[in-house]
């Protein structure tokens, strides 16, 4: 519990600066960018987080248990550690060259050539920060040091260099550096700090790496994927404007959702570590955490209802006043986000209910994808908001229900659990 409270308060204070990085820096784009070359921006954004999500590859629940369950072997931790590198590095190889395909065969992305190429240096910057193998080994000071910093330069390099309307390019670059010099000053303290041995690994073994962790990836990417294509889609159907409507309000809910991510990201190993060795201390641990969990999320989405006016007026200004209602609408979802997080990564997983976690997100990716198509056409921005409601509440109800029907105690002690609940 010692290293679980120090990497929390280790990853919350990070997460401050995840949080106040955007706010700061959010108002000003807005305001310079305006509603369309804002929605351009969180377009390209947008798109280019499909990249990243395929770079990371789920391997923060993957690579994680087995990093955590080795820690103290060093040649099992260094074998895991070049295994996922290597699987991200071809990973990330095969996105580039997707989307370099796709710009010029897609006539909207052939507009934006420009901002999803340097973009994709998030991708690269993501791949070169192993947060898996410092949540695995629970030493999280120093990669935490190294991104605070980033993000902290990333305030005054926004103001300084996006000071007009048609700055989006230099908007870009500022994002895409944070993640990249951060990534390079990780990848450099890890040589220098030698706790990792060289290990060659075979294609072969890098194929299946990737391959005993697709289930895993189609499921929890399909949350990422489809909140990206929220935006995506929208700026497809009602263009750029609209996606700048929906974008100002989804950025201050995936800043809510940020919030809660030094807790997951805590909770997540040392739940993992439990179930392995001791579960009942486990399924405690995990009611701990649904009391926490679940205040800190009402509170949060009670406080964006009614602070929705406030907040558009304040950050946004008068030319964003349909933001108001795409918040409102949007207001619950983290709550319904938190509780499906606890149900789903940090209860399924640990279970070893893959399948089950799999078939929940890949029905709410359909659903998803269905009332957007609608939504979105009929109402625009509030039809897209309304869409990211609805799903993420049909999520956390099915990964509940599917909790009861097996019989998981994580609520009470009342049942045991069934055969199928652990396979």
């Amino acid at each position: 519990m010692a290293s679980f409270r120090k990497n929390f308060t280790i990853l919350m204070t990070l997460q401050v600066s995840t949080y106040l990085a955007p706010l700061l820096t959010l108002p000003w784009l807005a305001r310079v960018l305006g509603p369309s070359e804002y929605g351009r921006l969180s377009f390209a954004m947008a798109f280019t987080a499909y990249f990243i999500t395929l770079t990371n590859y789920s391997f923060s629940l993957t690579a994680t248990p087995k990093v955590s369950i080795n820690r103290d072997n060093r040649a099992l931790r260094s074998q895991m550690f070049w295994e996922t590198m290597y699987a991200q590095i071809l990973l990330s190889v095969g996105g580039f060259l997707v989307l370099l395909a796709l710009t010029f065969i897609v006539p909207m992305l052939a507009e934006n050539r420009e901002l999803l190429l340097v973009g994709f240096g998030m991708a690269i910057g993501s791949m070169l920060i192993p947060t898996w193998y410092f949540q695995g080994v629970e030493d999280l000071g120093v990669i935490s040091a190294i991104v605070f910093v980033g993000r902290a330069l990333s305030i005054p390099a926004m103001y300084l260099f996006v000071r007009h309307h048609d700055d989006v390019n230099n908007a870009m670059w500022v994002n895409t550096l944070v993640p990249l010099l951060s990534g390079i000053a990780i990848c450099i303290y890890l040589y220098f700090r030698r706790e990792l041995d060289f290990v060659h690994v075979p294609f072969k073994t890098v194929i299946d790496r990737l391959k005993d962790g697709w289930s895993v990836f189609m499921a929890t990417s399909l949350v990422d994927i489809y909140a990206s294509s929220n935006i995506v889609l929208l700026t497809f159907i009602a263009g750029n404007v609209a996606g700048g409507y929906f974008a100002a309000g989804d950025k201050l809910i995936r800043a809510a959702l940020n919030m809660l991510r030094p807790l997951k990201t805590a909770a997540y190993p040392r739940v993992s570590f439990l179930m392995h060795h001791a579960r009942d201390d486990a399924f405690a641990f995990l009611r701990k955490m649904f009391v926490v969990q679940g205040a800190i999320v009402s509170v949060i989405s009670v406080c964006i209802f009614f602070g929705a006016p406030l907040a558009v007026k304040l950050l946004y200004g008068p030319q964003f006043g349909p933001t108001v209602d795409v918040l409102r609408w949007m207001a619950f979802v983290p709550l319904m986000s938190g509780l499906a997080d606890l149900f789903g990564v940090q209860t399924m997983l640990p279970l070893g209910m893959k399948s089950h976690f799999s078939r929940v997100l890949i029905g709410s990716a359909i659903l998803n994808f269905a009332l957007l198509a609608v939504l979105a056409t009929l109402f625009h921005e509030q039809g897209a908001a309304a869409t990211v409601l609805i799903v993420e509440t049909a999520i956390a109800a099915a990964m509940a229900f599917t909790l009861h029907l097996e019989g998981v105690p994580l609520l009470k002690r009342t049942r045991p659990m069934t055969e199928s609940a652990g396979s």
